[in-house]
This record gives C-alpha cells, structure tokens and sequence, in this order.
C-alpha cells in the first residue's frame, strides 16, 4: 500500500516586517496549489494577509526566558 505525500512548504510572500511584526500574504495560485497536491481544505492557510507577531510565547511566558548562560 503506498501512501501520497501531501507535505508541502508554506510558500507566502513577507509584505510587511518591522522585526517584532509581520504580514504575510498567501496568493490564490499558491493555495490552490496546496489544494492540488492533496493538502485537505483545513489544513493549508486561505488566501490573504495575515498578521503575526514574533517572539510571543516568551513575552506571554518571561519565567522561562534564560536569564543566564553558562559556559561548560
């Protein structure tokens, strides 16, 4: 029995990104794309921008930033 690899990268363009931010856009061609190789409706980003911020586990969790690094 073989089984039809769906795993496909992500591909978006970066439209905006200020270091702590960033806006990506997924184009139509790419999700349909997605949608062609097999990757099910719901688990591949529509088409659009989308709006995230970087770094924000450790500023929801600063308790387990590293606040010293030691040397071996």
């Amino acid at each position: 029995m073989s089984e039809q690899k769906t795993d496909r990268p992500l591909v978006f363009s970066v439209v905006e990104d200020d270091g702590e931010n960033v806006t990506i856009e997924i184009s139509e061609e790419d999700y349909r794309r997605d949608l062609e190789a097999g990757i099910d409706e719901d688990a591949t980003l529509k088409p659009g921008r989308y709006k995230m911020k970087r770094g924000g586990f450790l500023a929801r969790h600063p308790e387990l930033k590293i606040k010293e690094r030691k040397m071996a």
